[in-house]
């Protein structure tokens, strides 16, 4: 498992949507708690600025693009101009474990 923390504003959403429609194949899950998104895939994770510019209608900042890679779990394996890739690590396993016993927890809260 491999995750990726984002703000949760509402433009954040629609980035989280095209994520998951991109790697819907490693079962690809959005969850918006608090002020955060995590977005989580089996073994890999890989984000397509080209998708994410469209979700959102407008390009990118280089800044934009790079604080993807900021709260992540995993190792990052590609990190360039057009896509960067998450991948599995021991630790990101025990990190993830981690999240979704915390969010568990917190649906049954609301």
């Amino acid at each position: 498992m491999v995750s990726v923390f984002i703000e949760g504003v509402p433009m954040n959403l629609r980035i989280a949507k095209a994520v998951c429609e991109d790697n819907r194949d490693r079962n690809a899950s959005y969850i918006r708690f608090g002020p955060q998104i995590r977005i989580k895939a089996s073994e890999k994770l890989v984000l397509n600025r080209a998708s994410l510019e469209r979700a959102i209608e407008r390009a990118l900042t280089d800044d934009e693009w790079v604080s993807a890679a900021w709260n992540h779990t995993g190792r990052i394996t590609k990190l360039e101009r057009g896509e960067i890739i998450f991948e599995d690590s021991e630790e990101s396993e025990m990190l993830d474990a981690y999240w979704d016993m915390r969010l568990s927890a917190l649906k049954g809260d609301f």
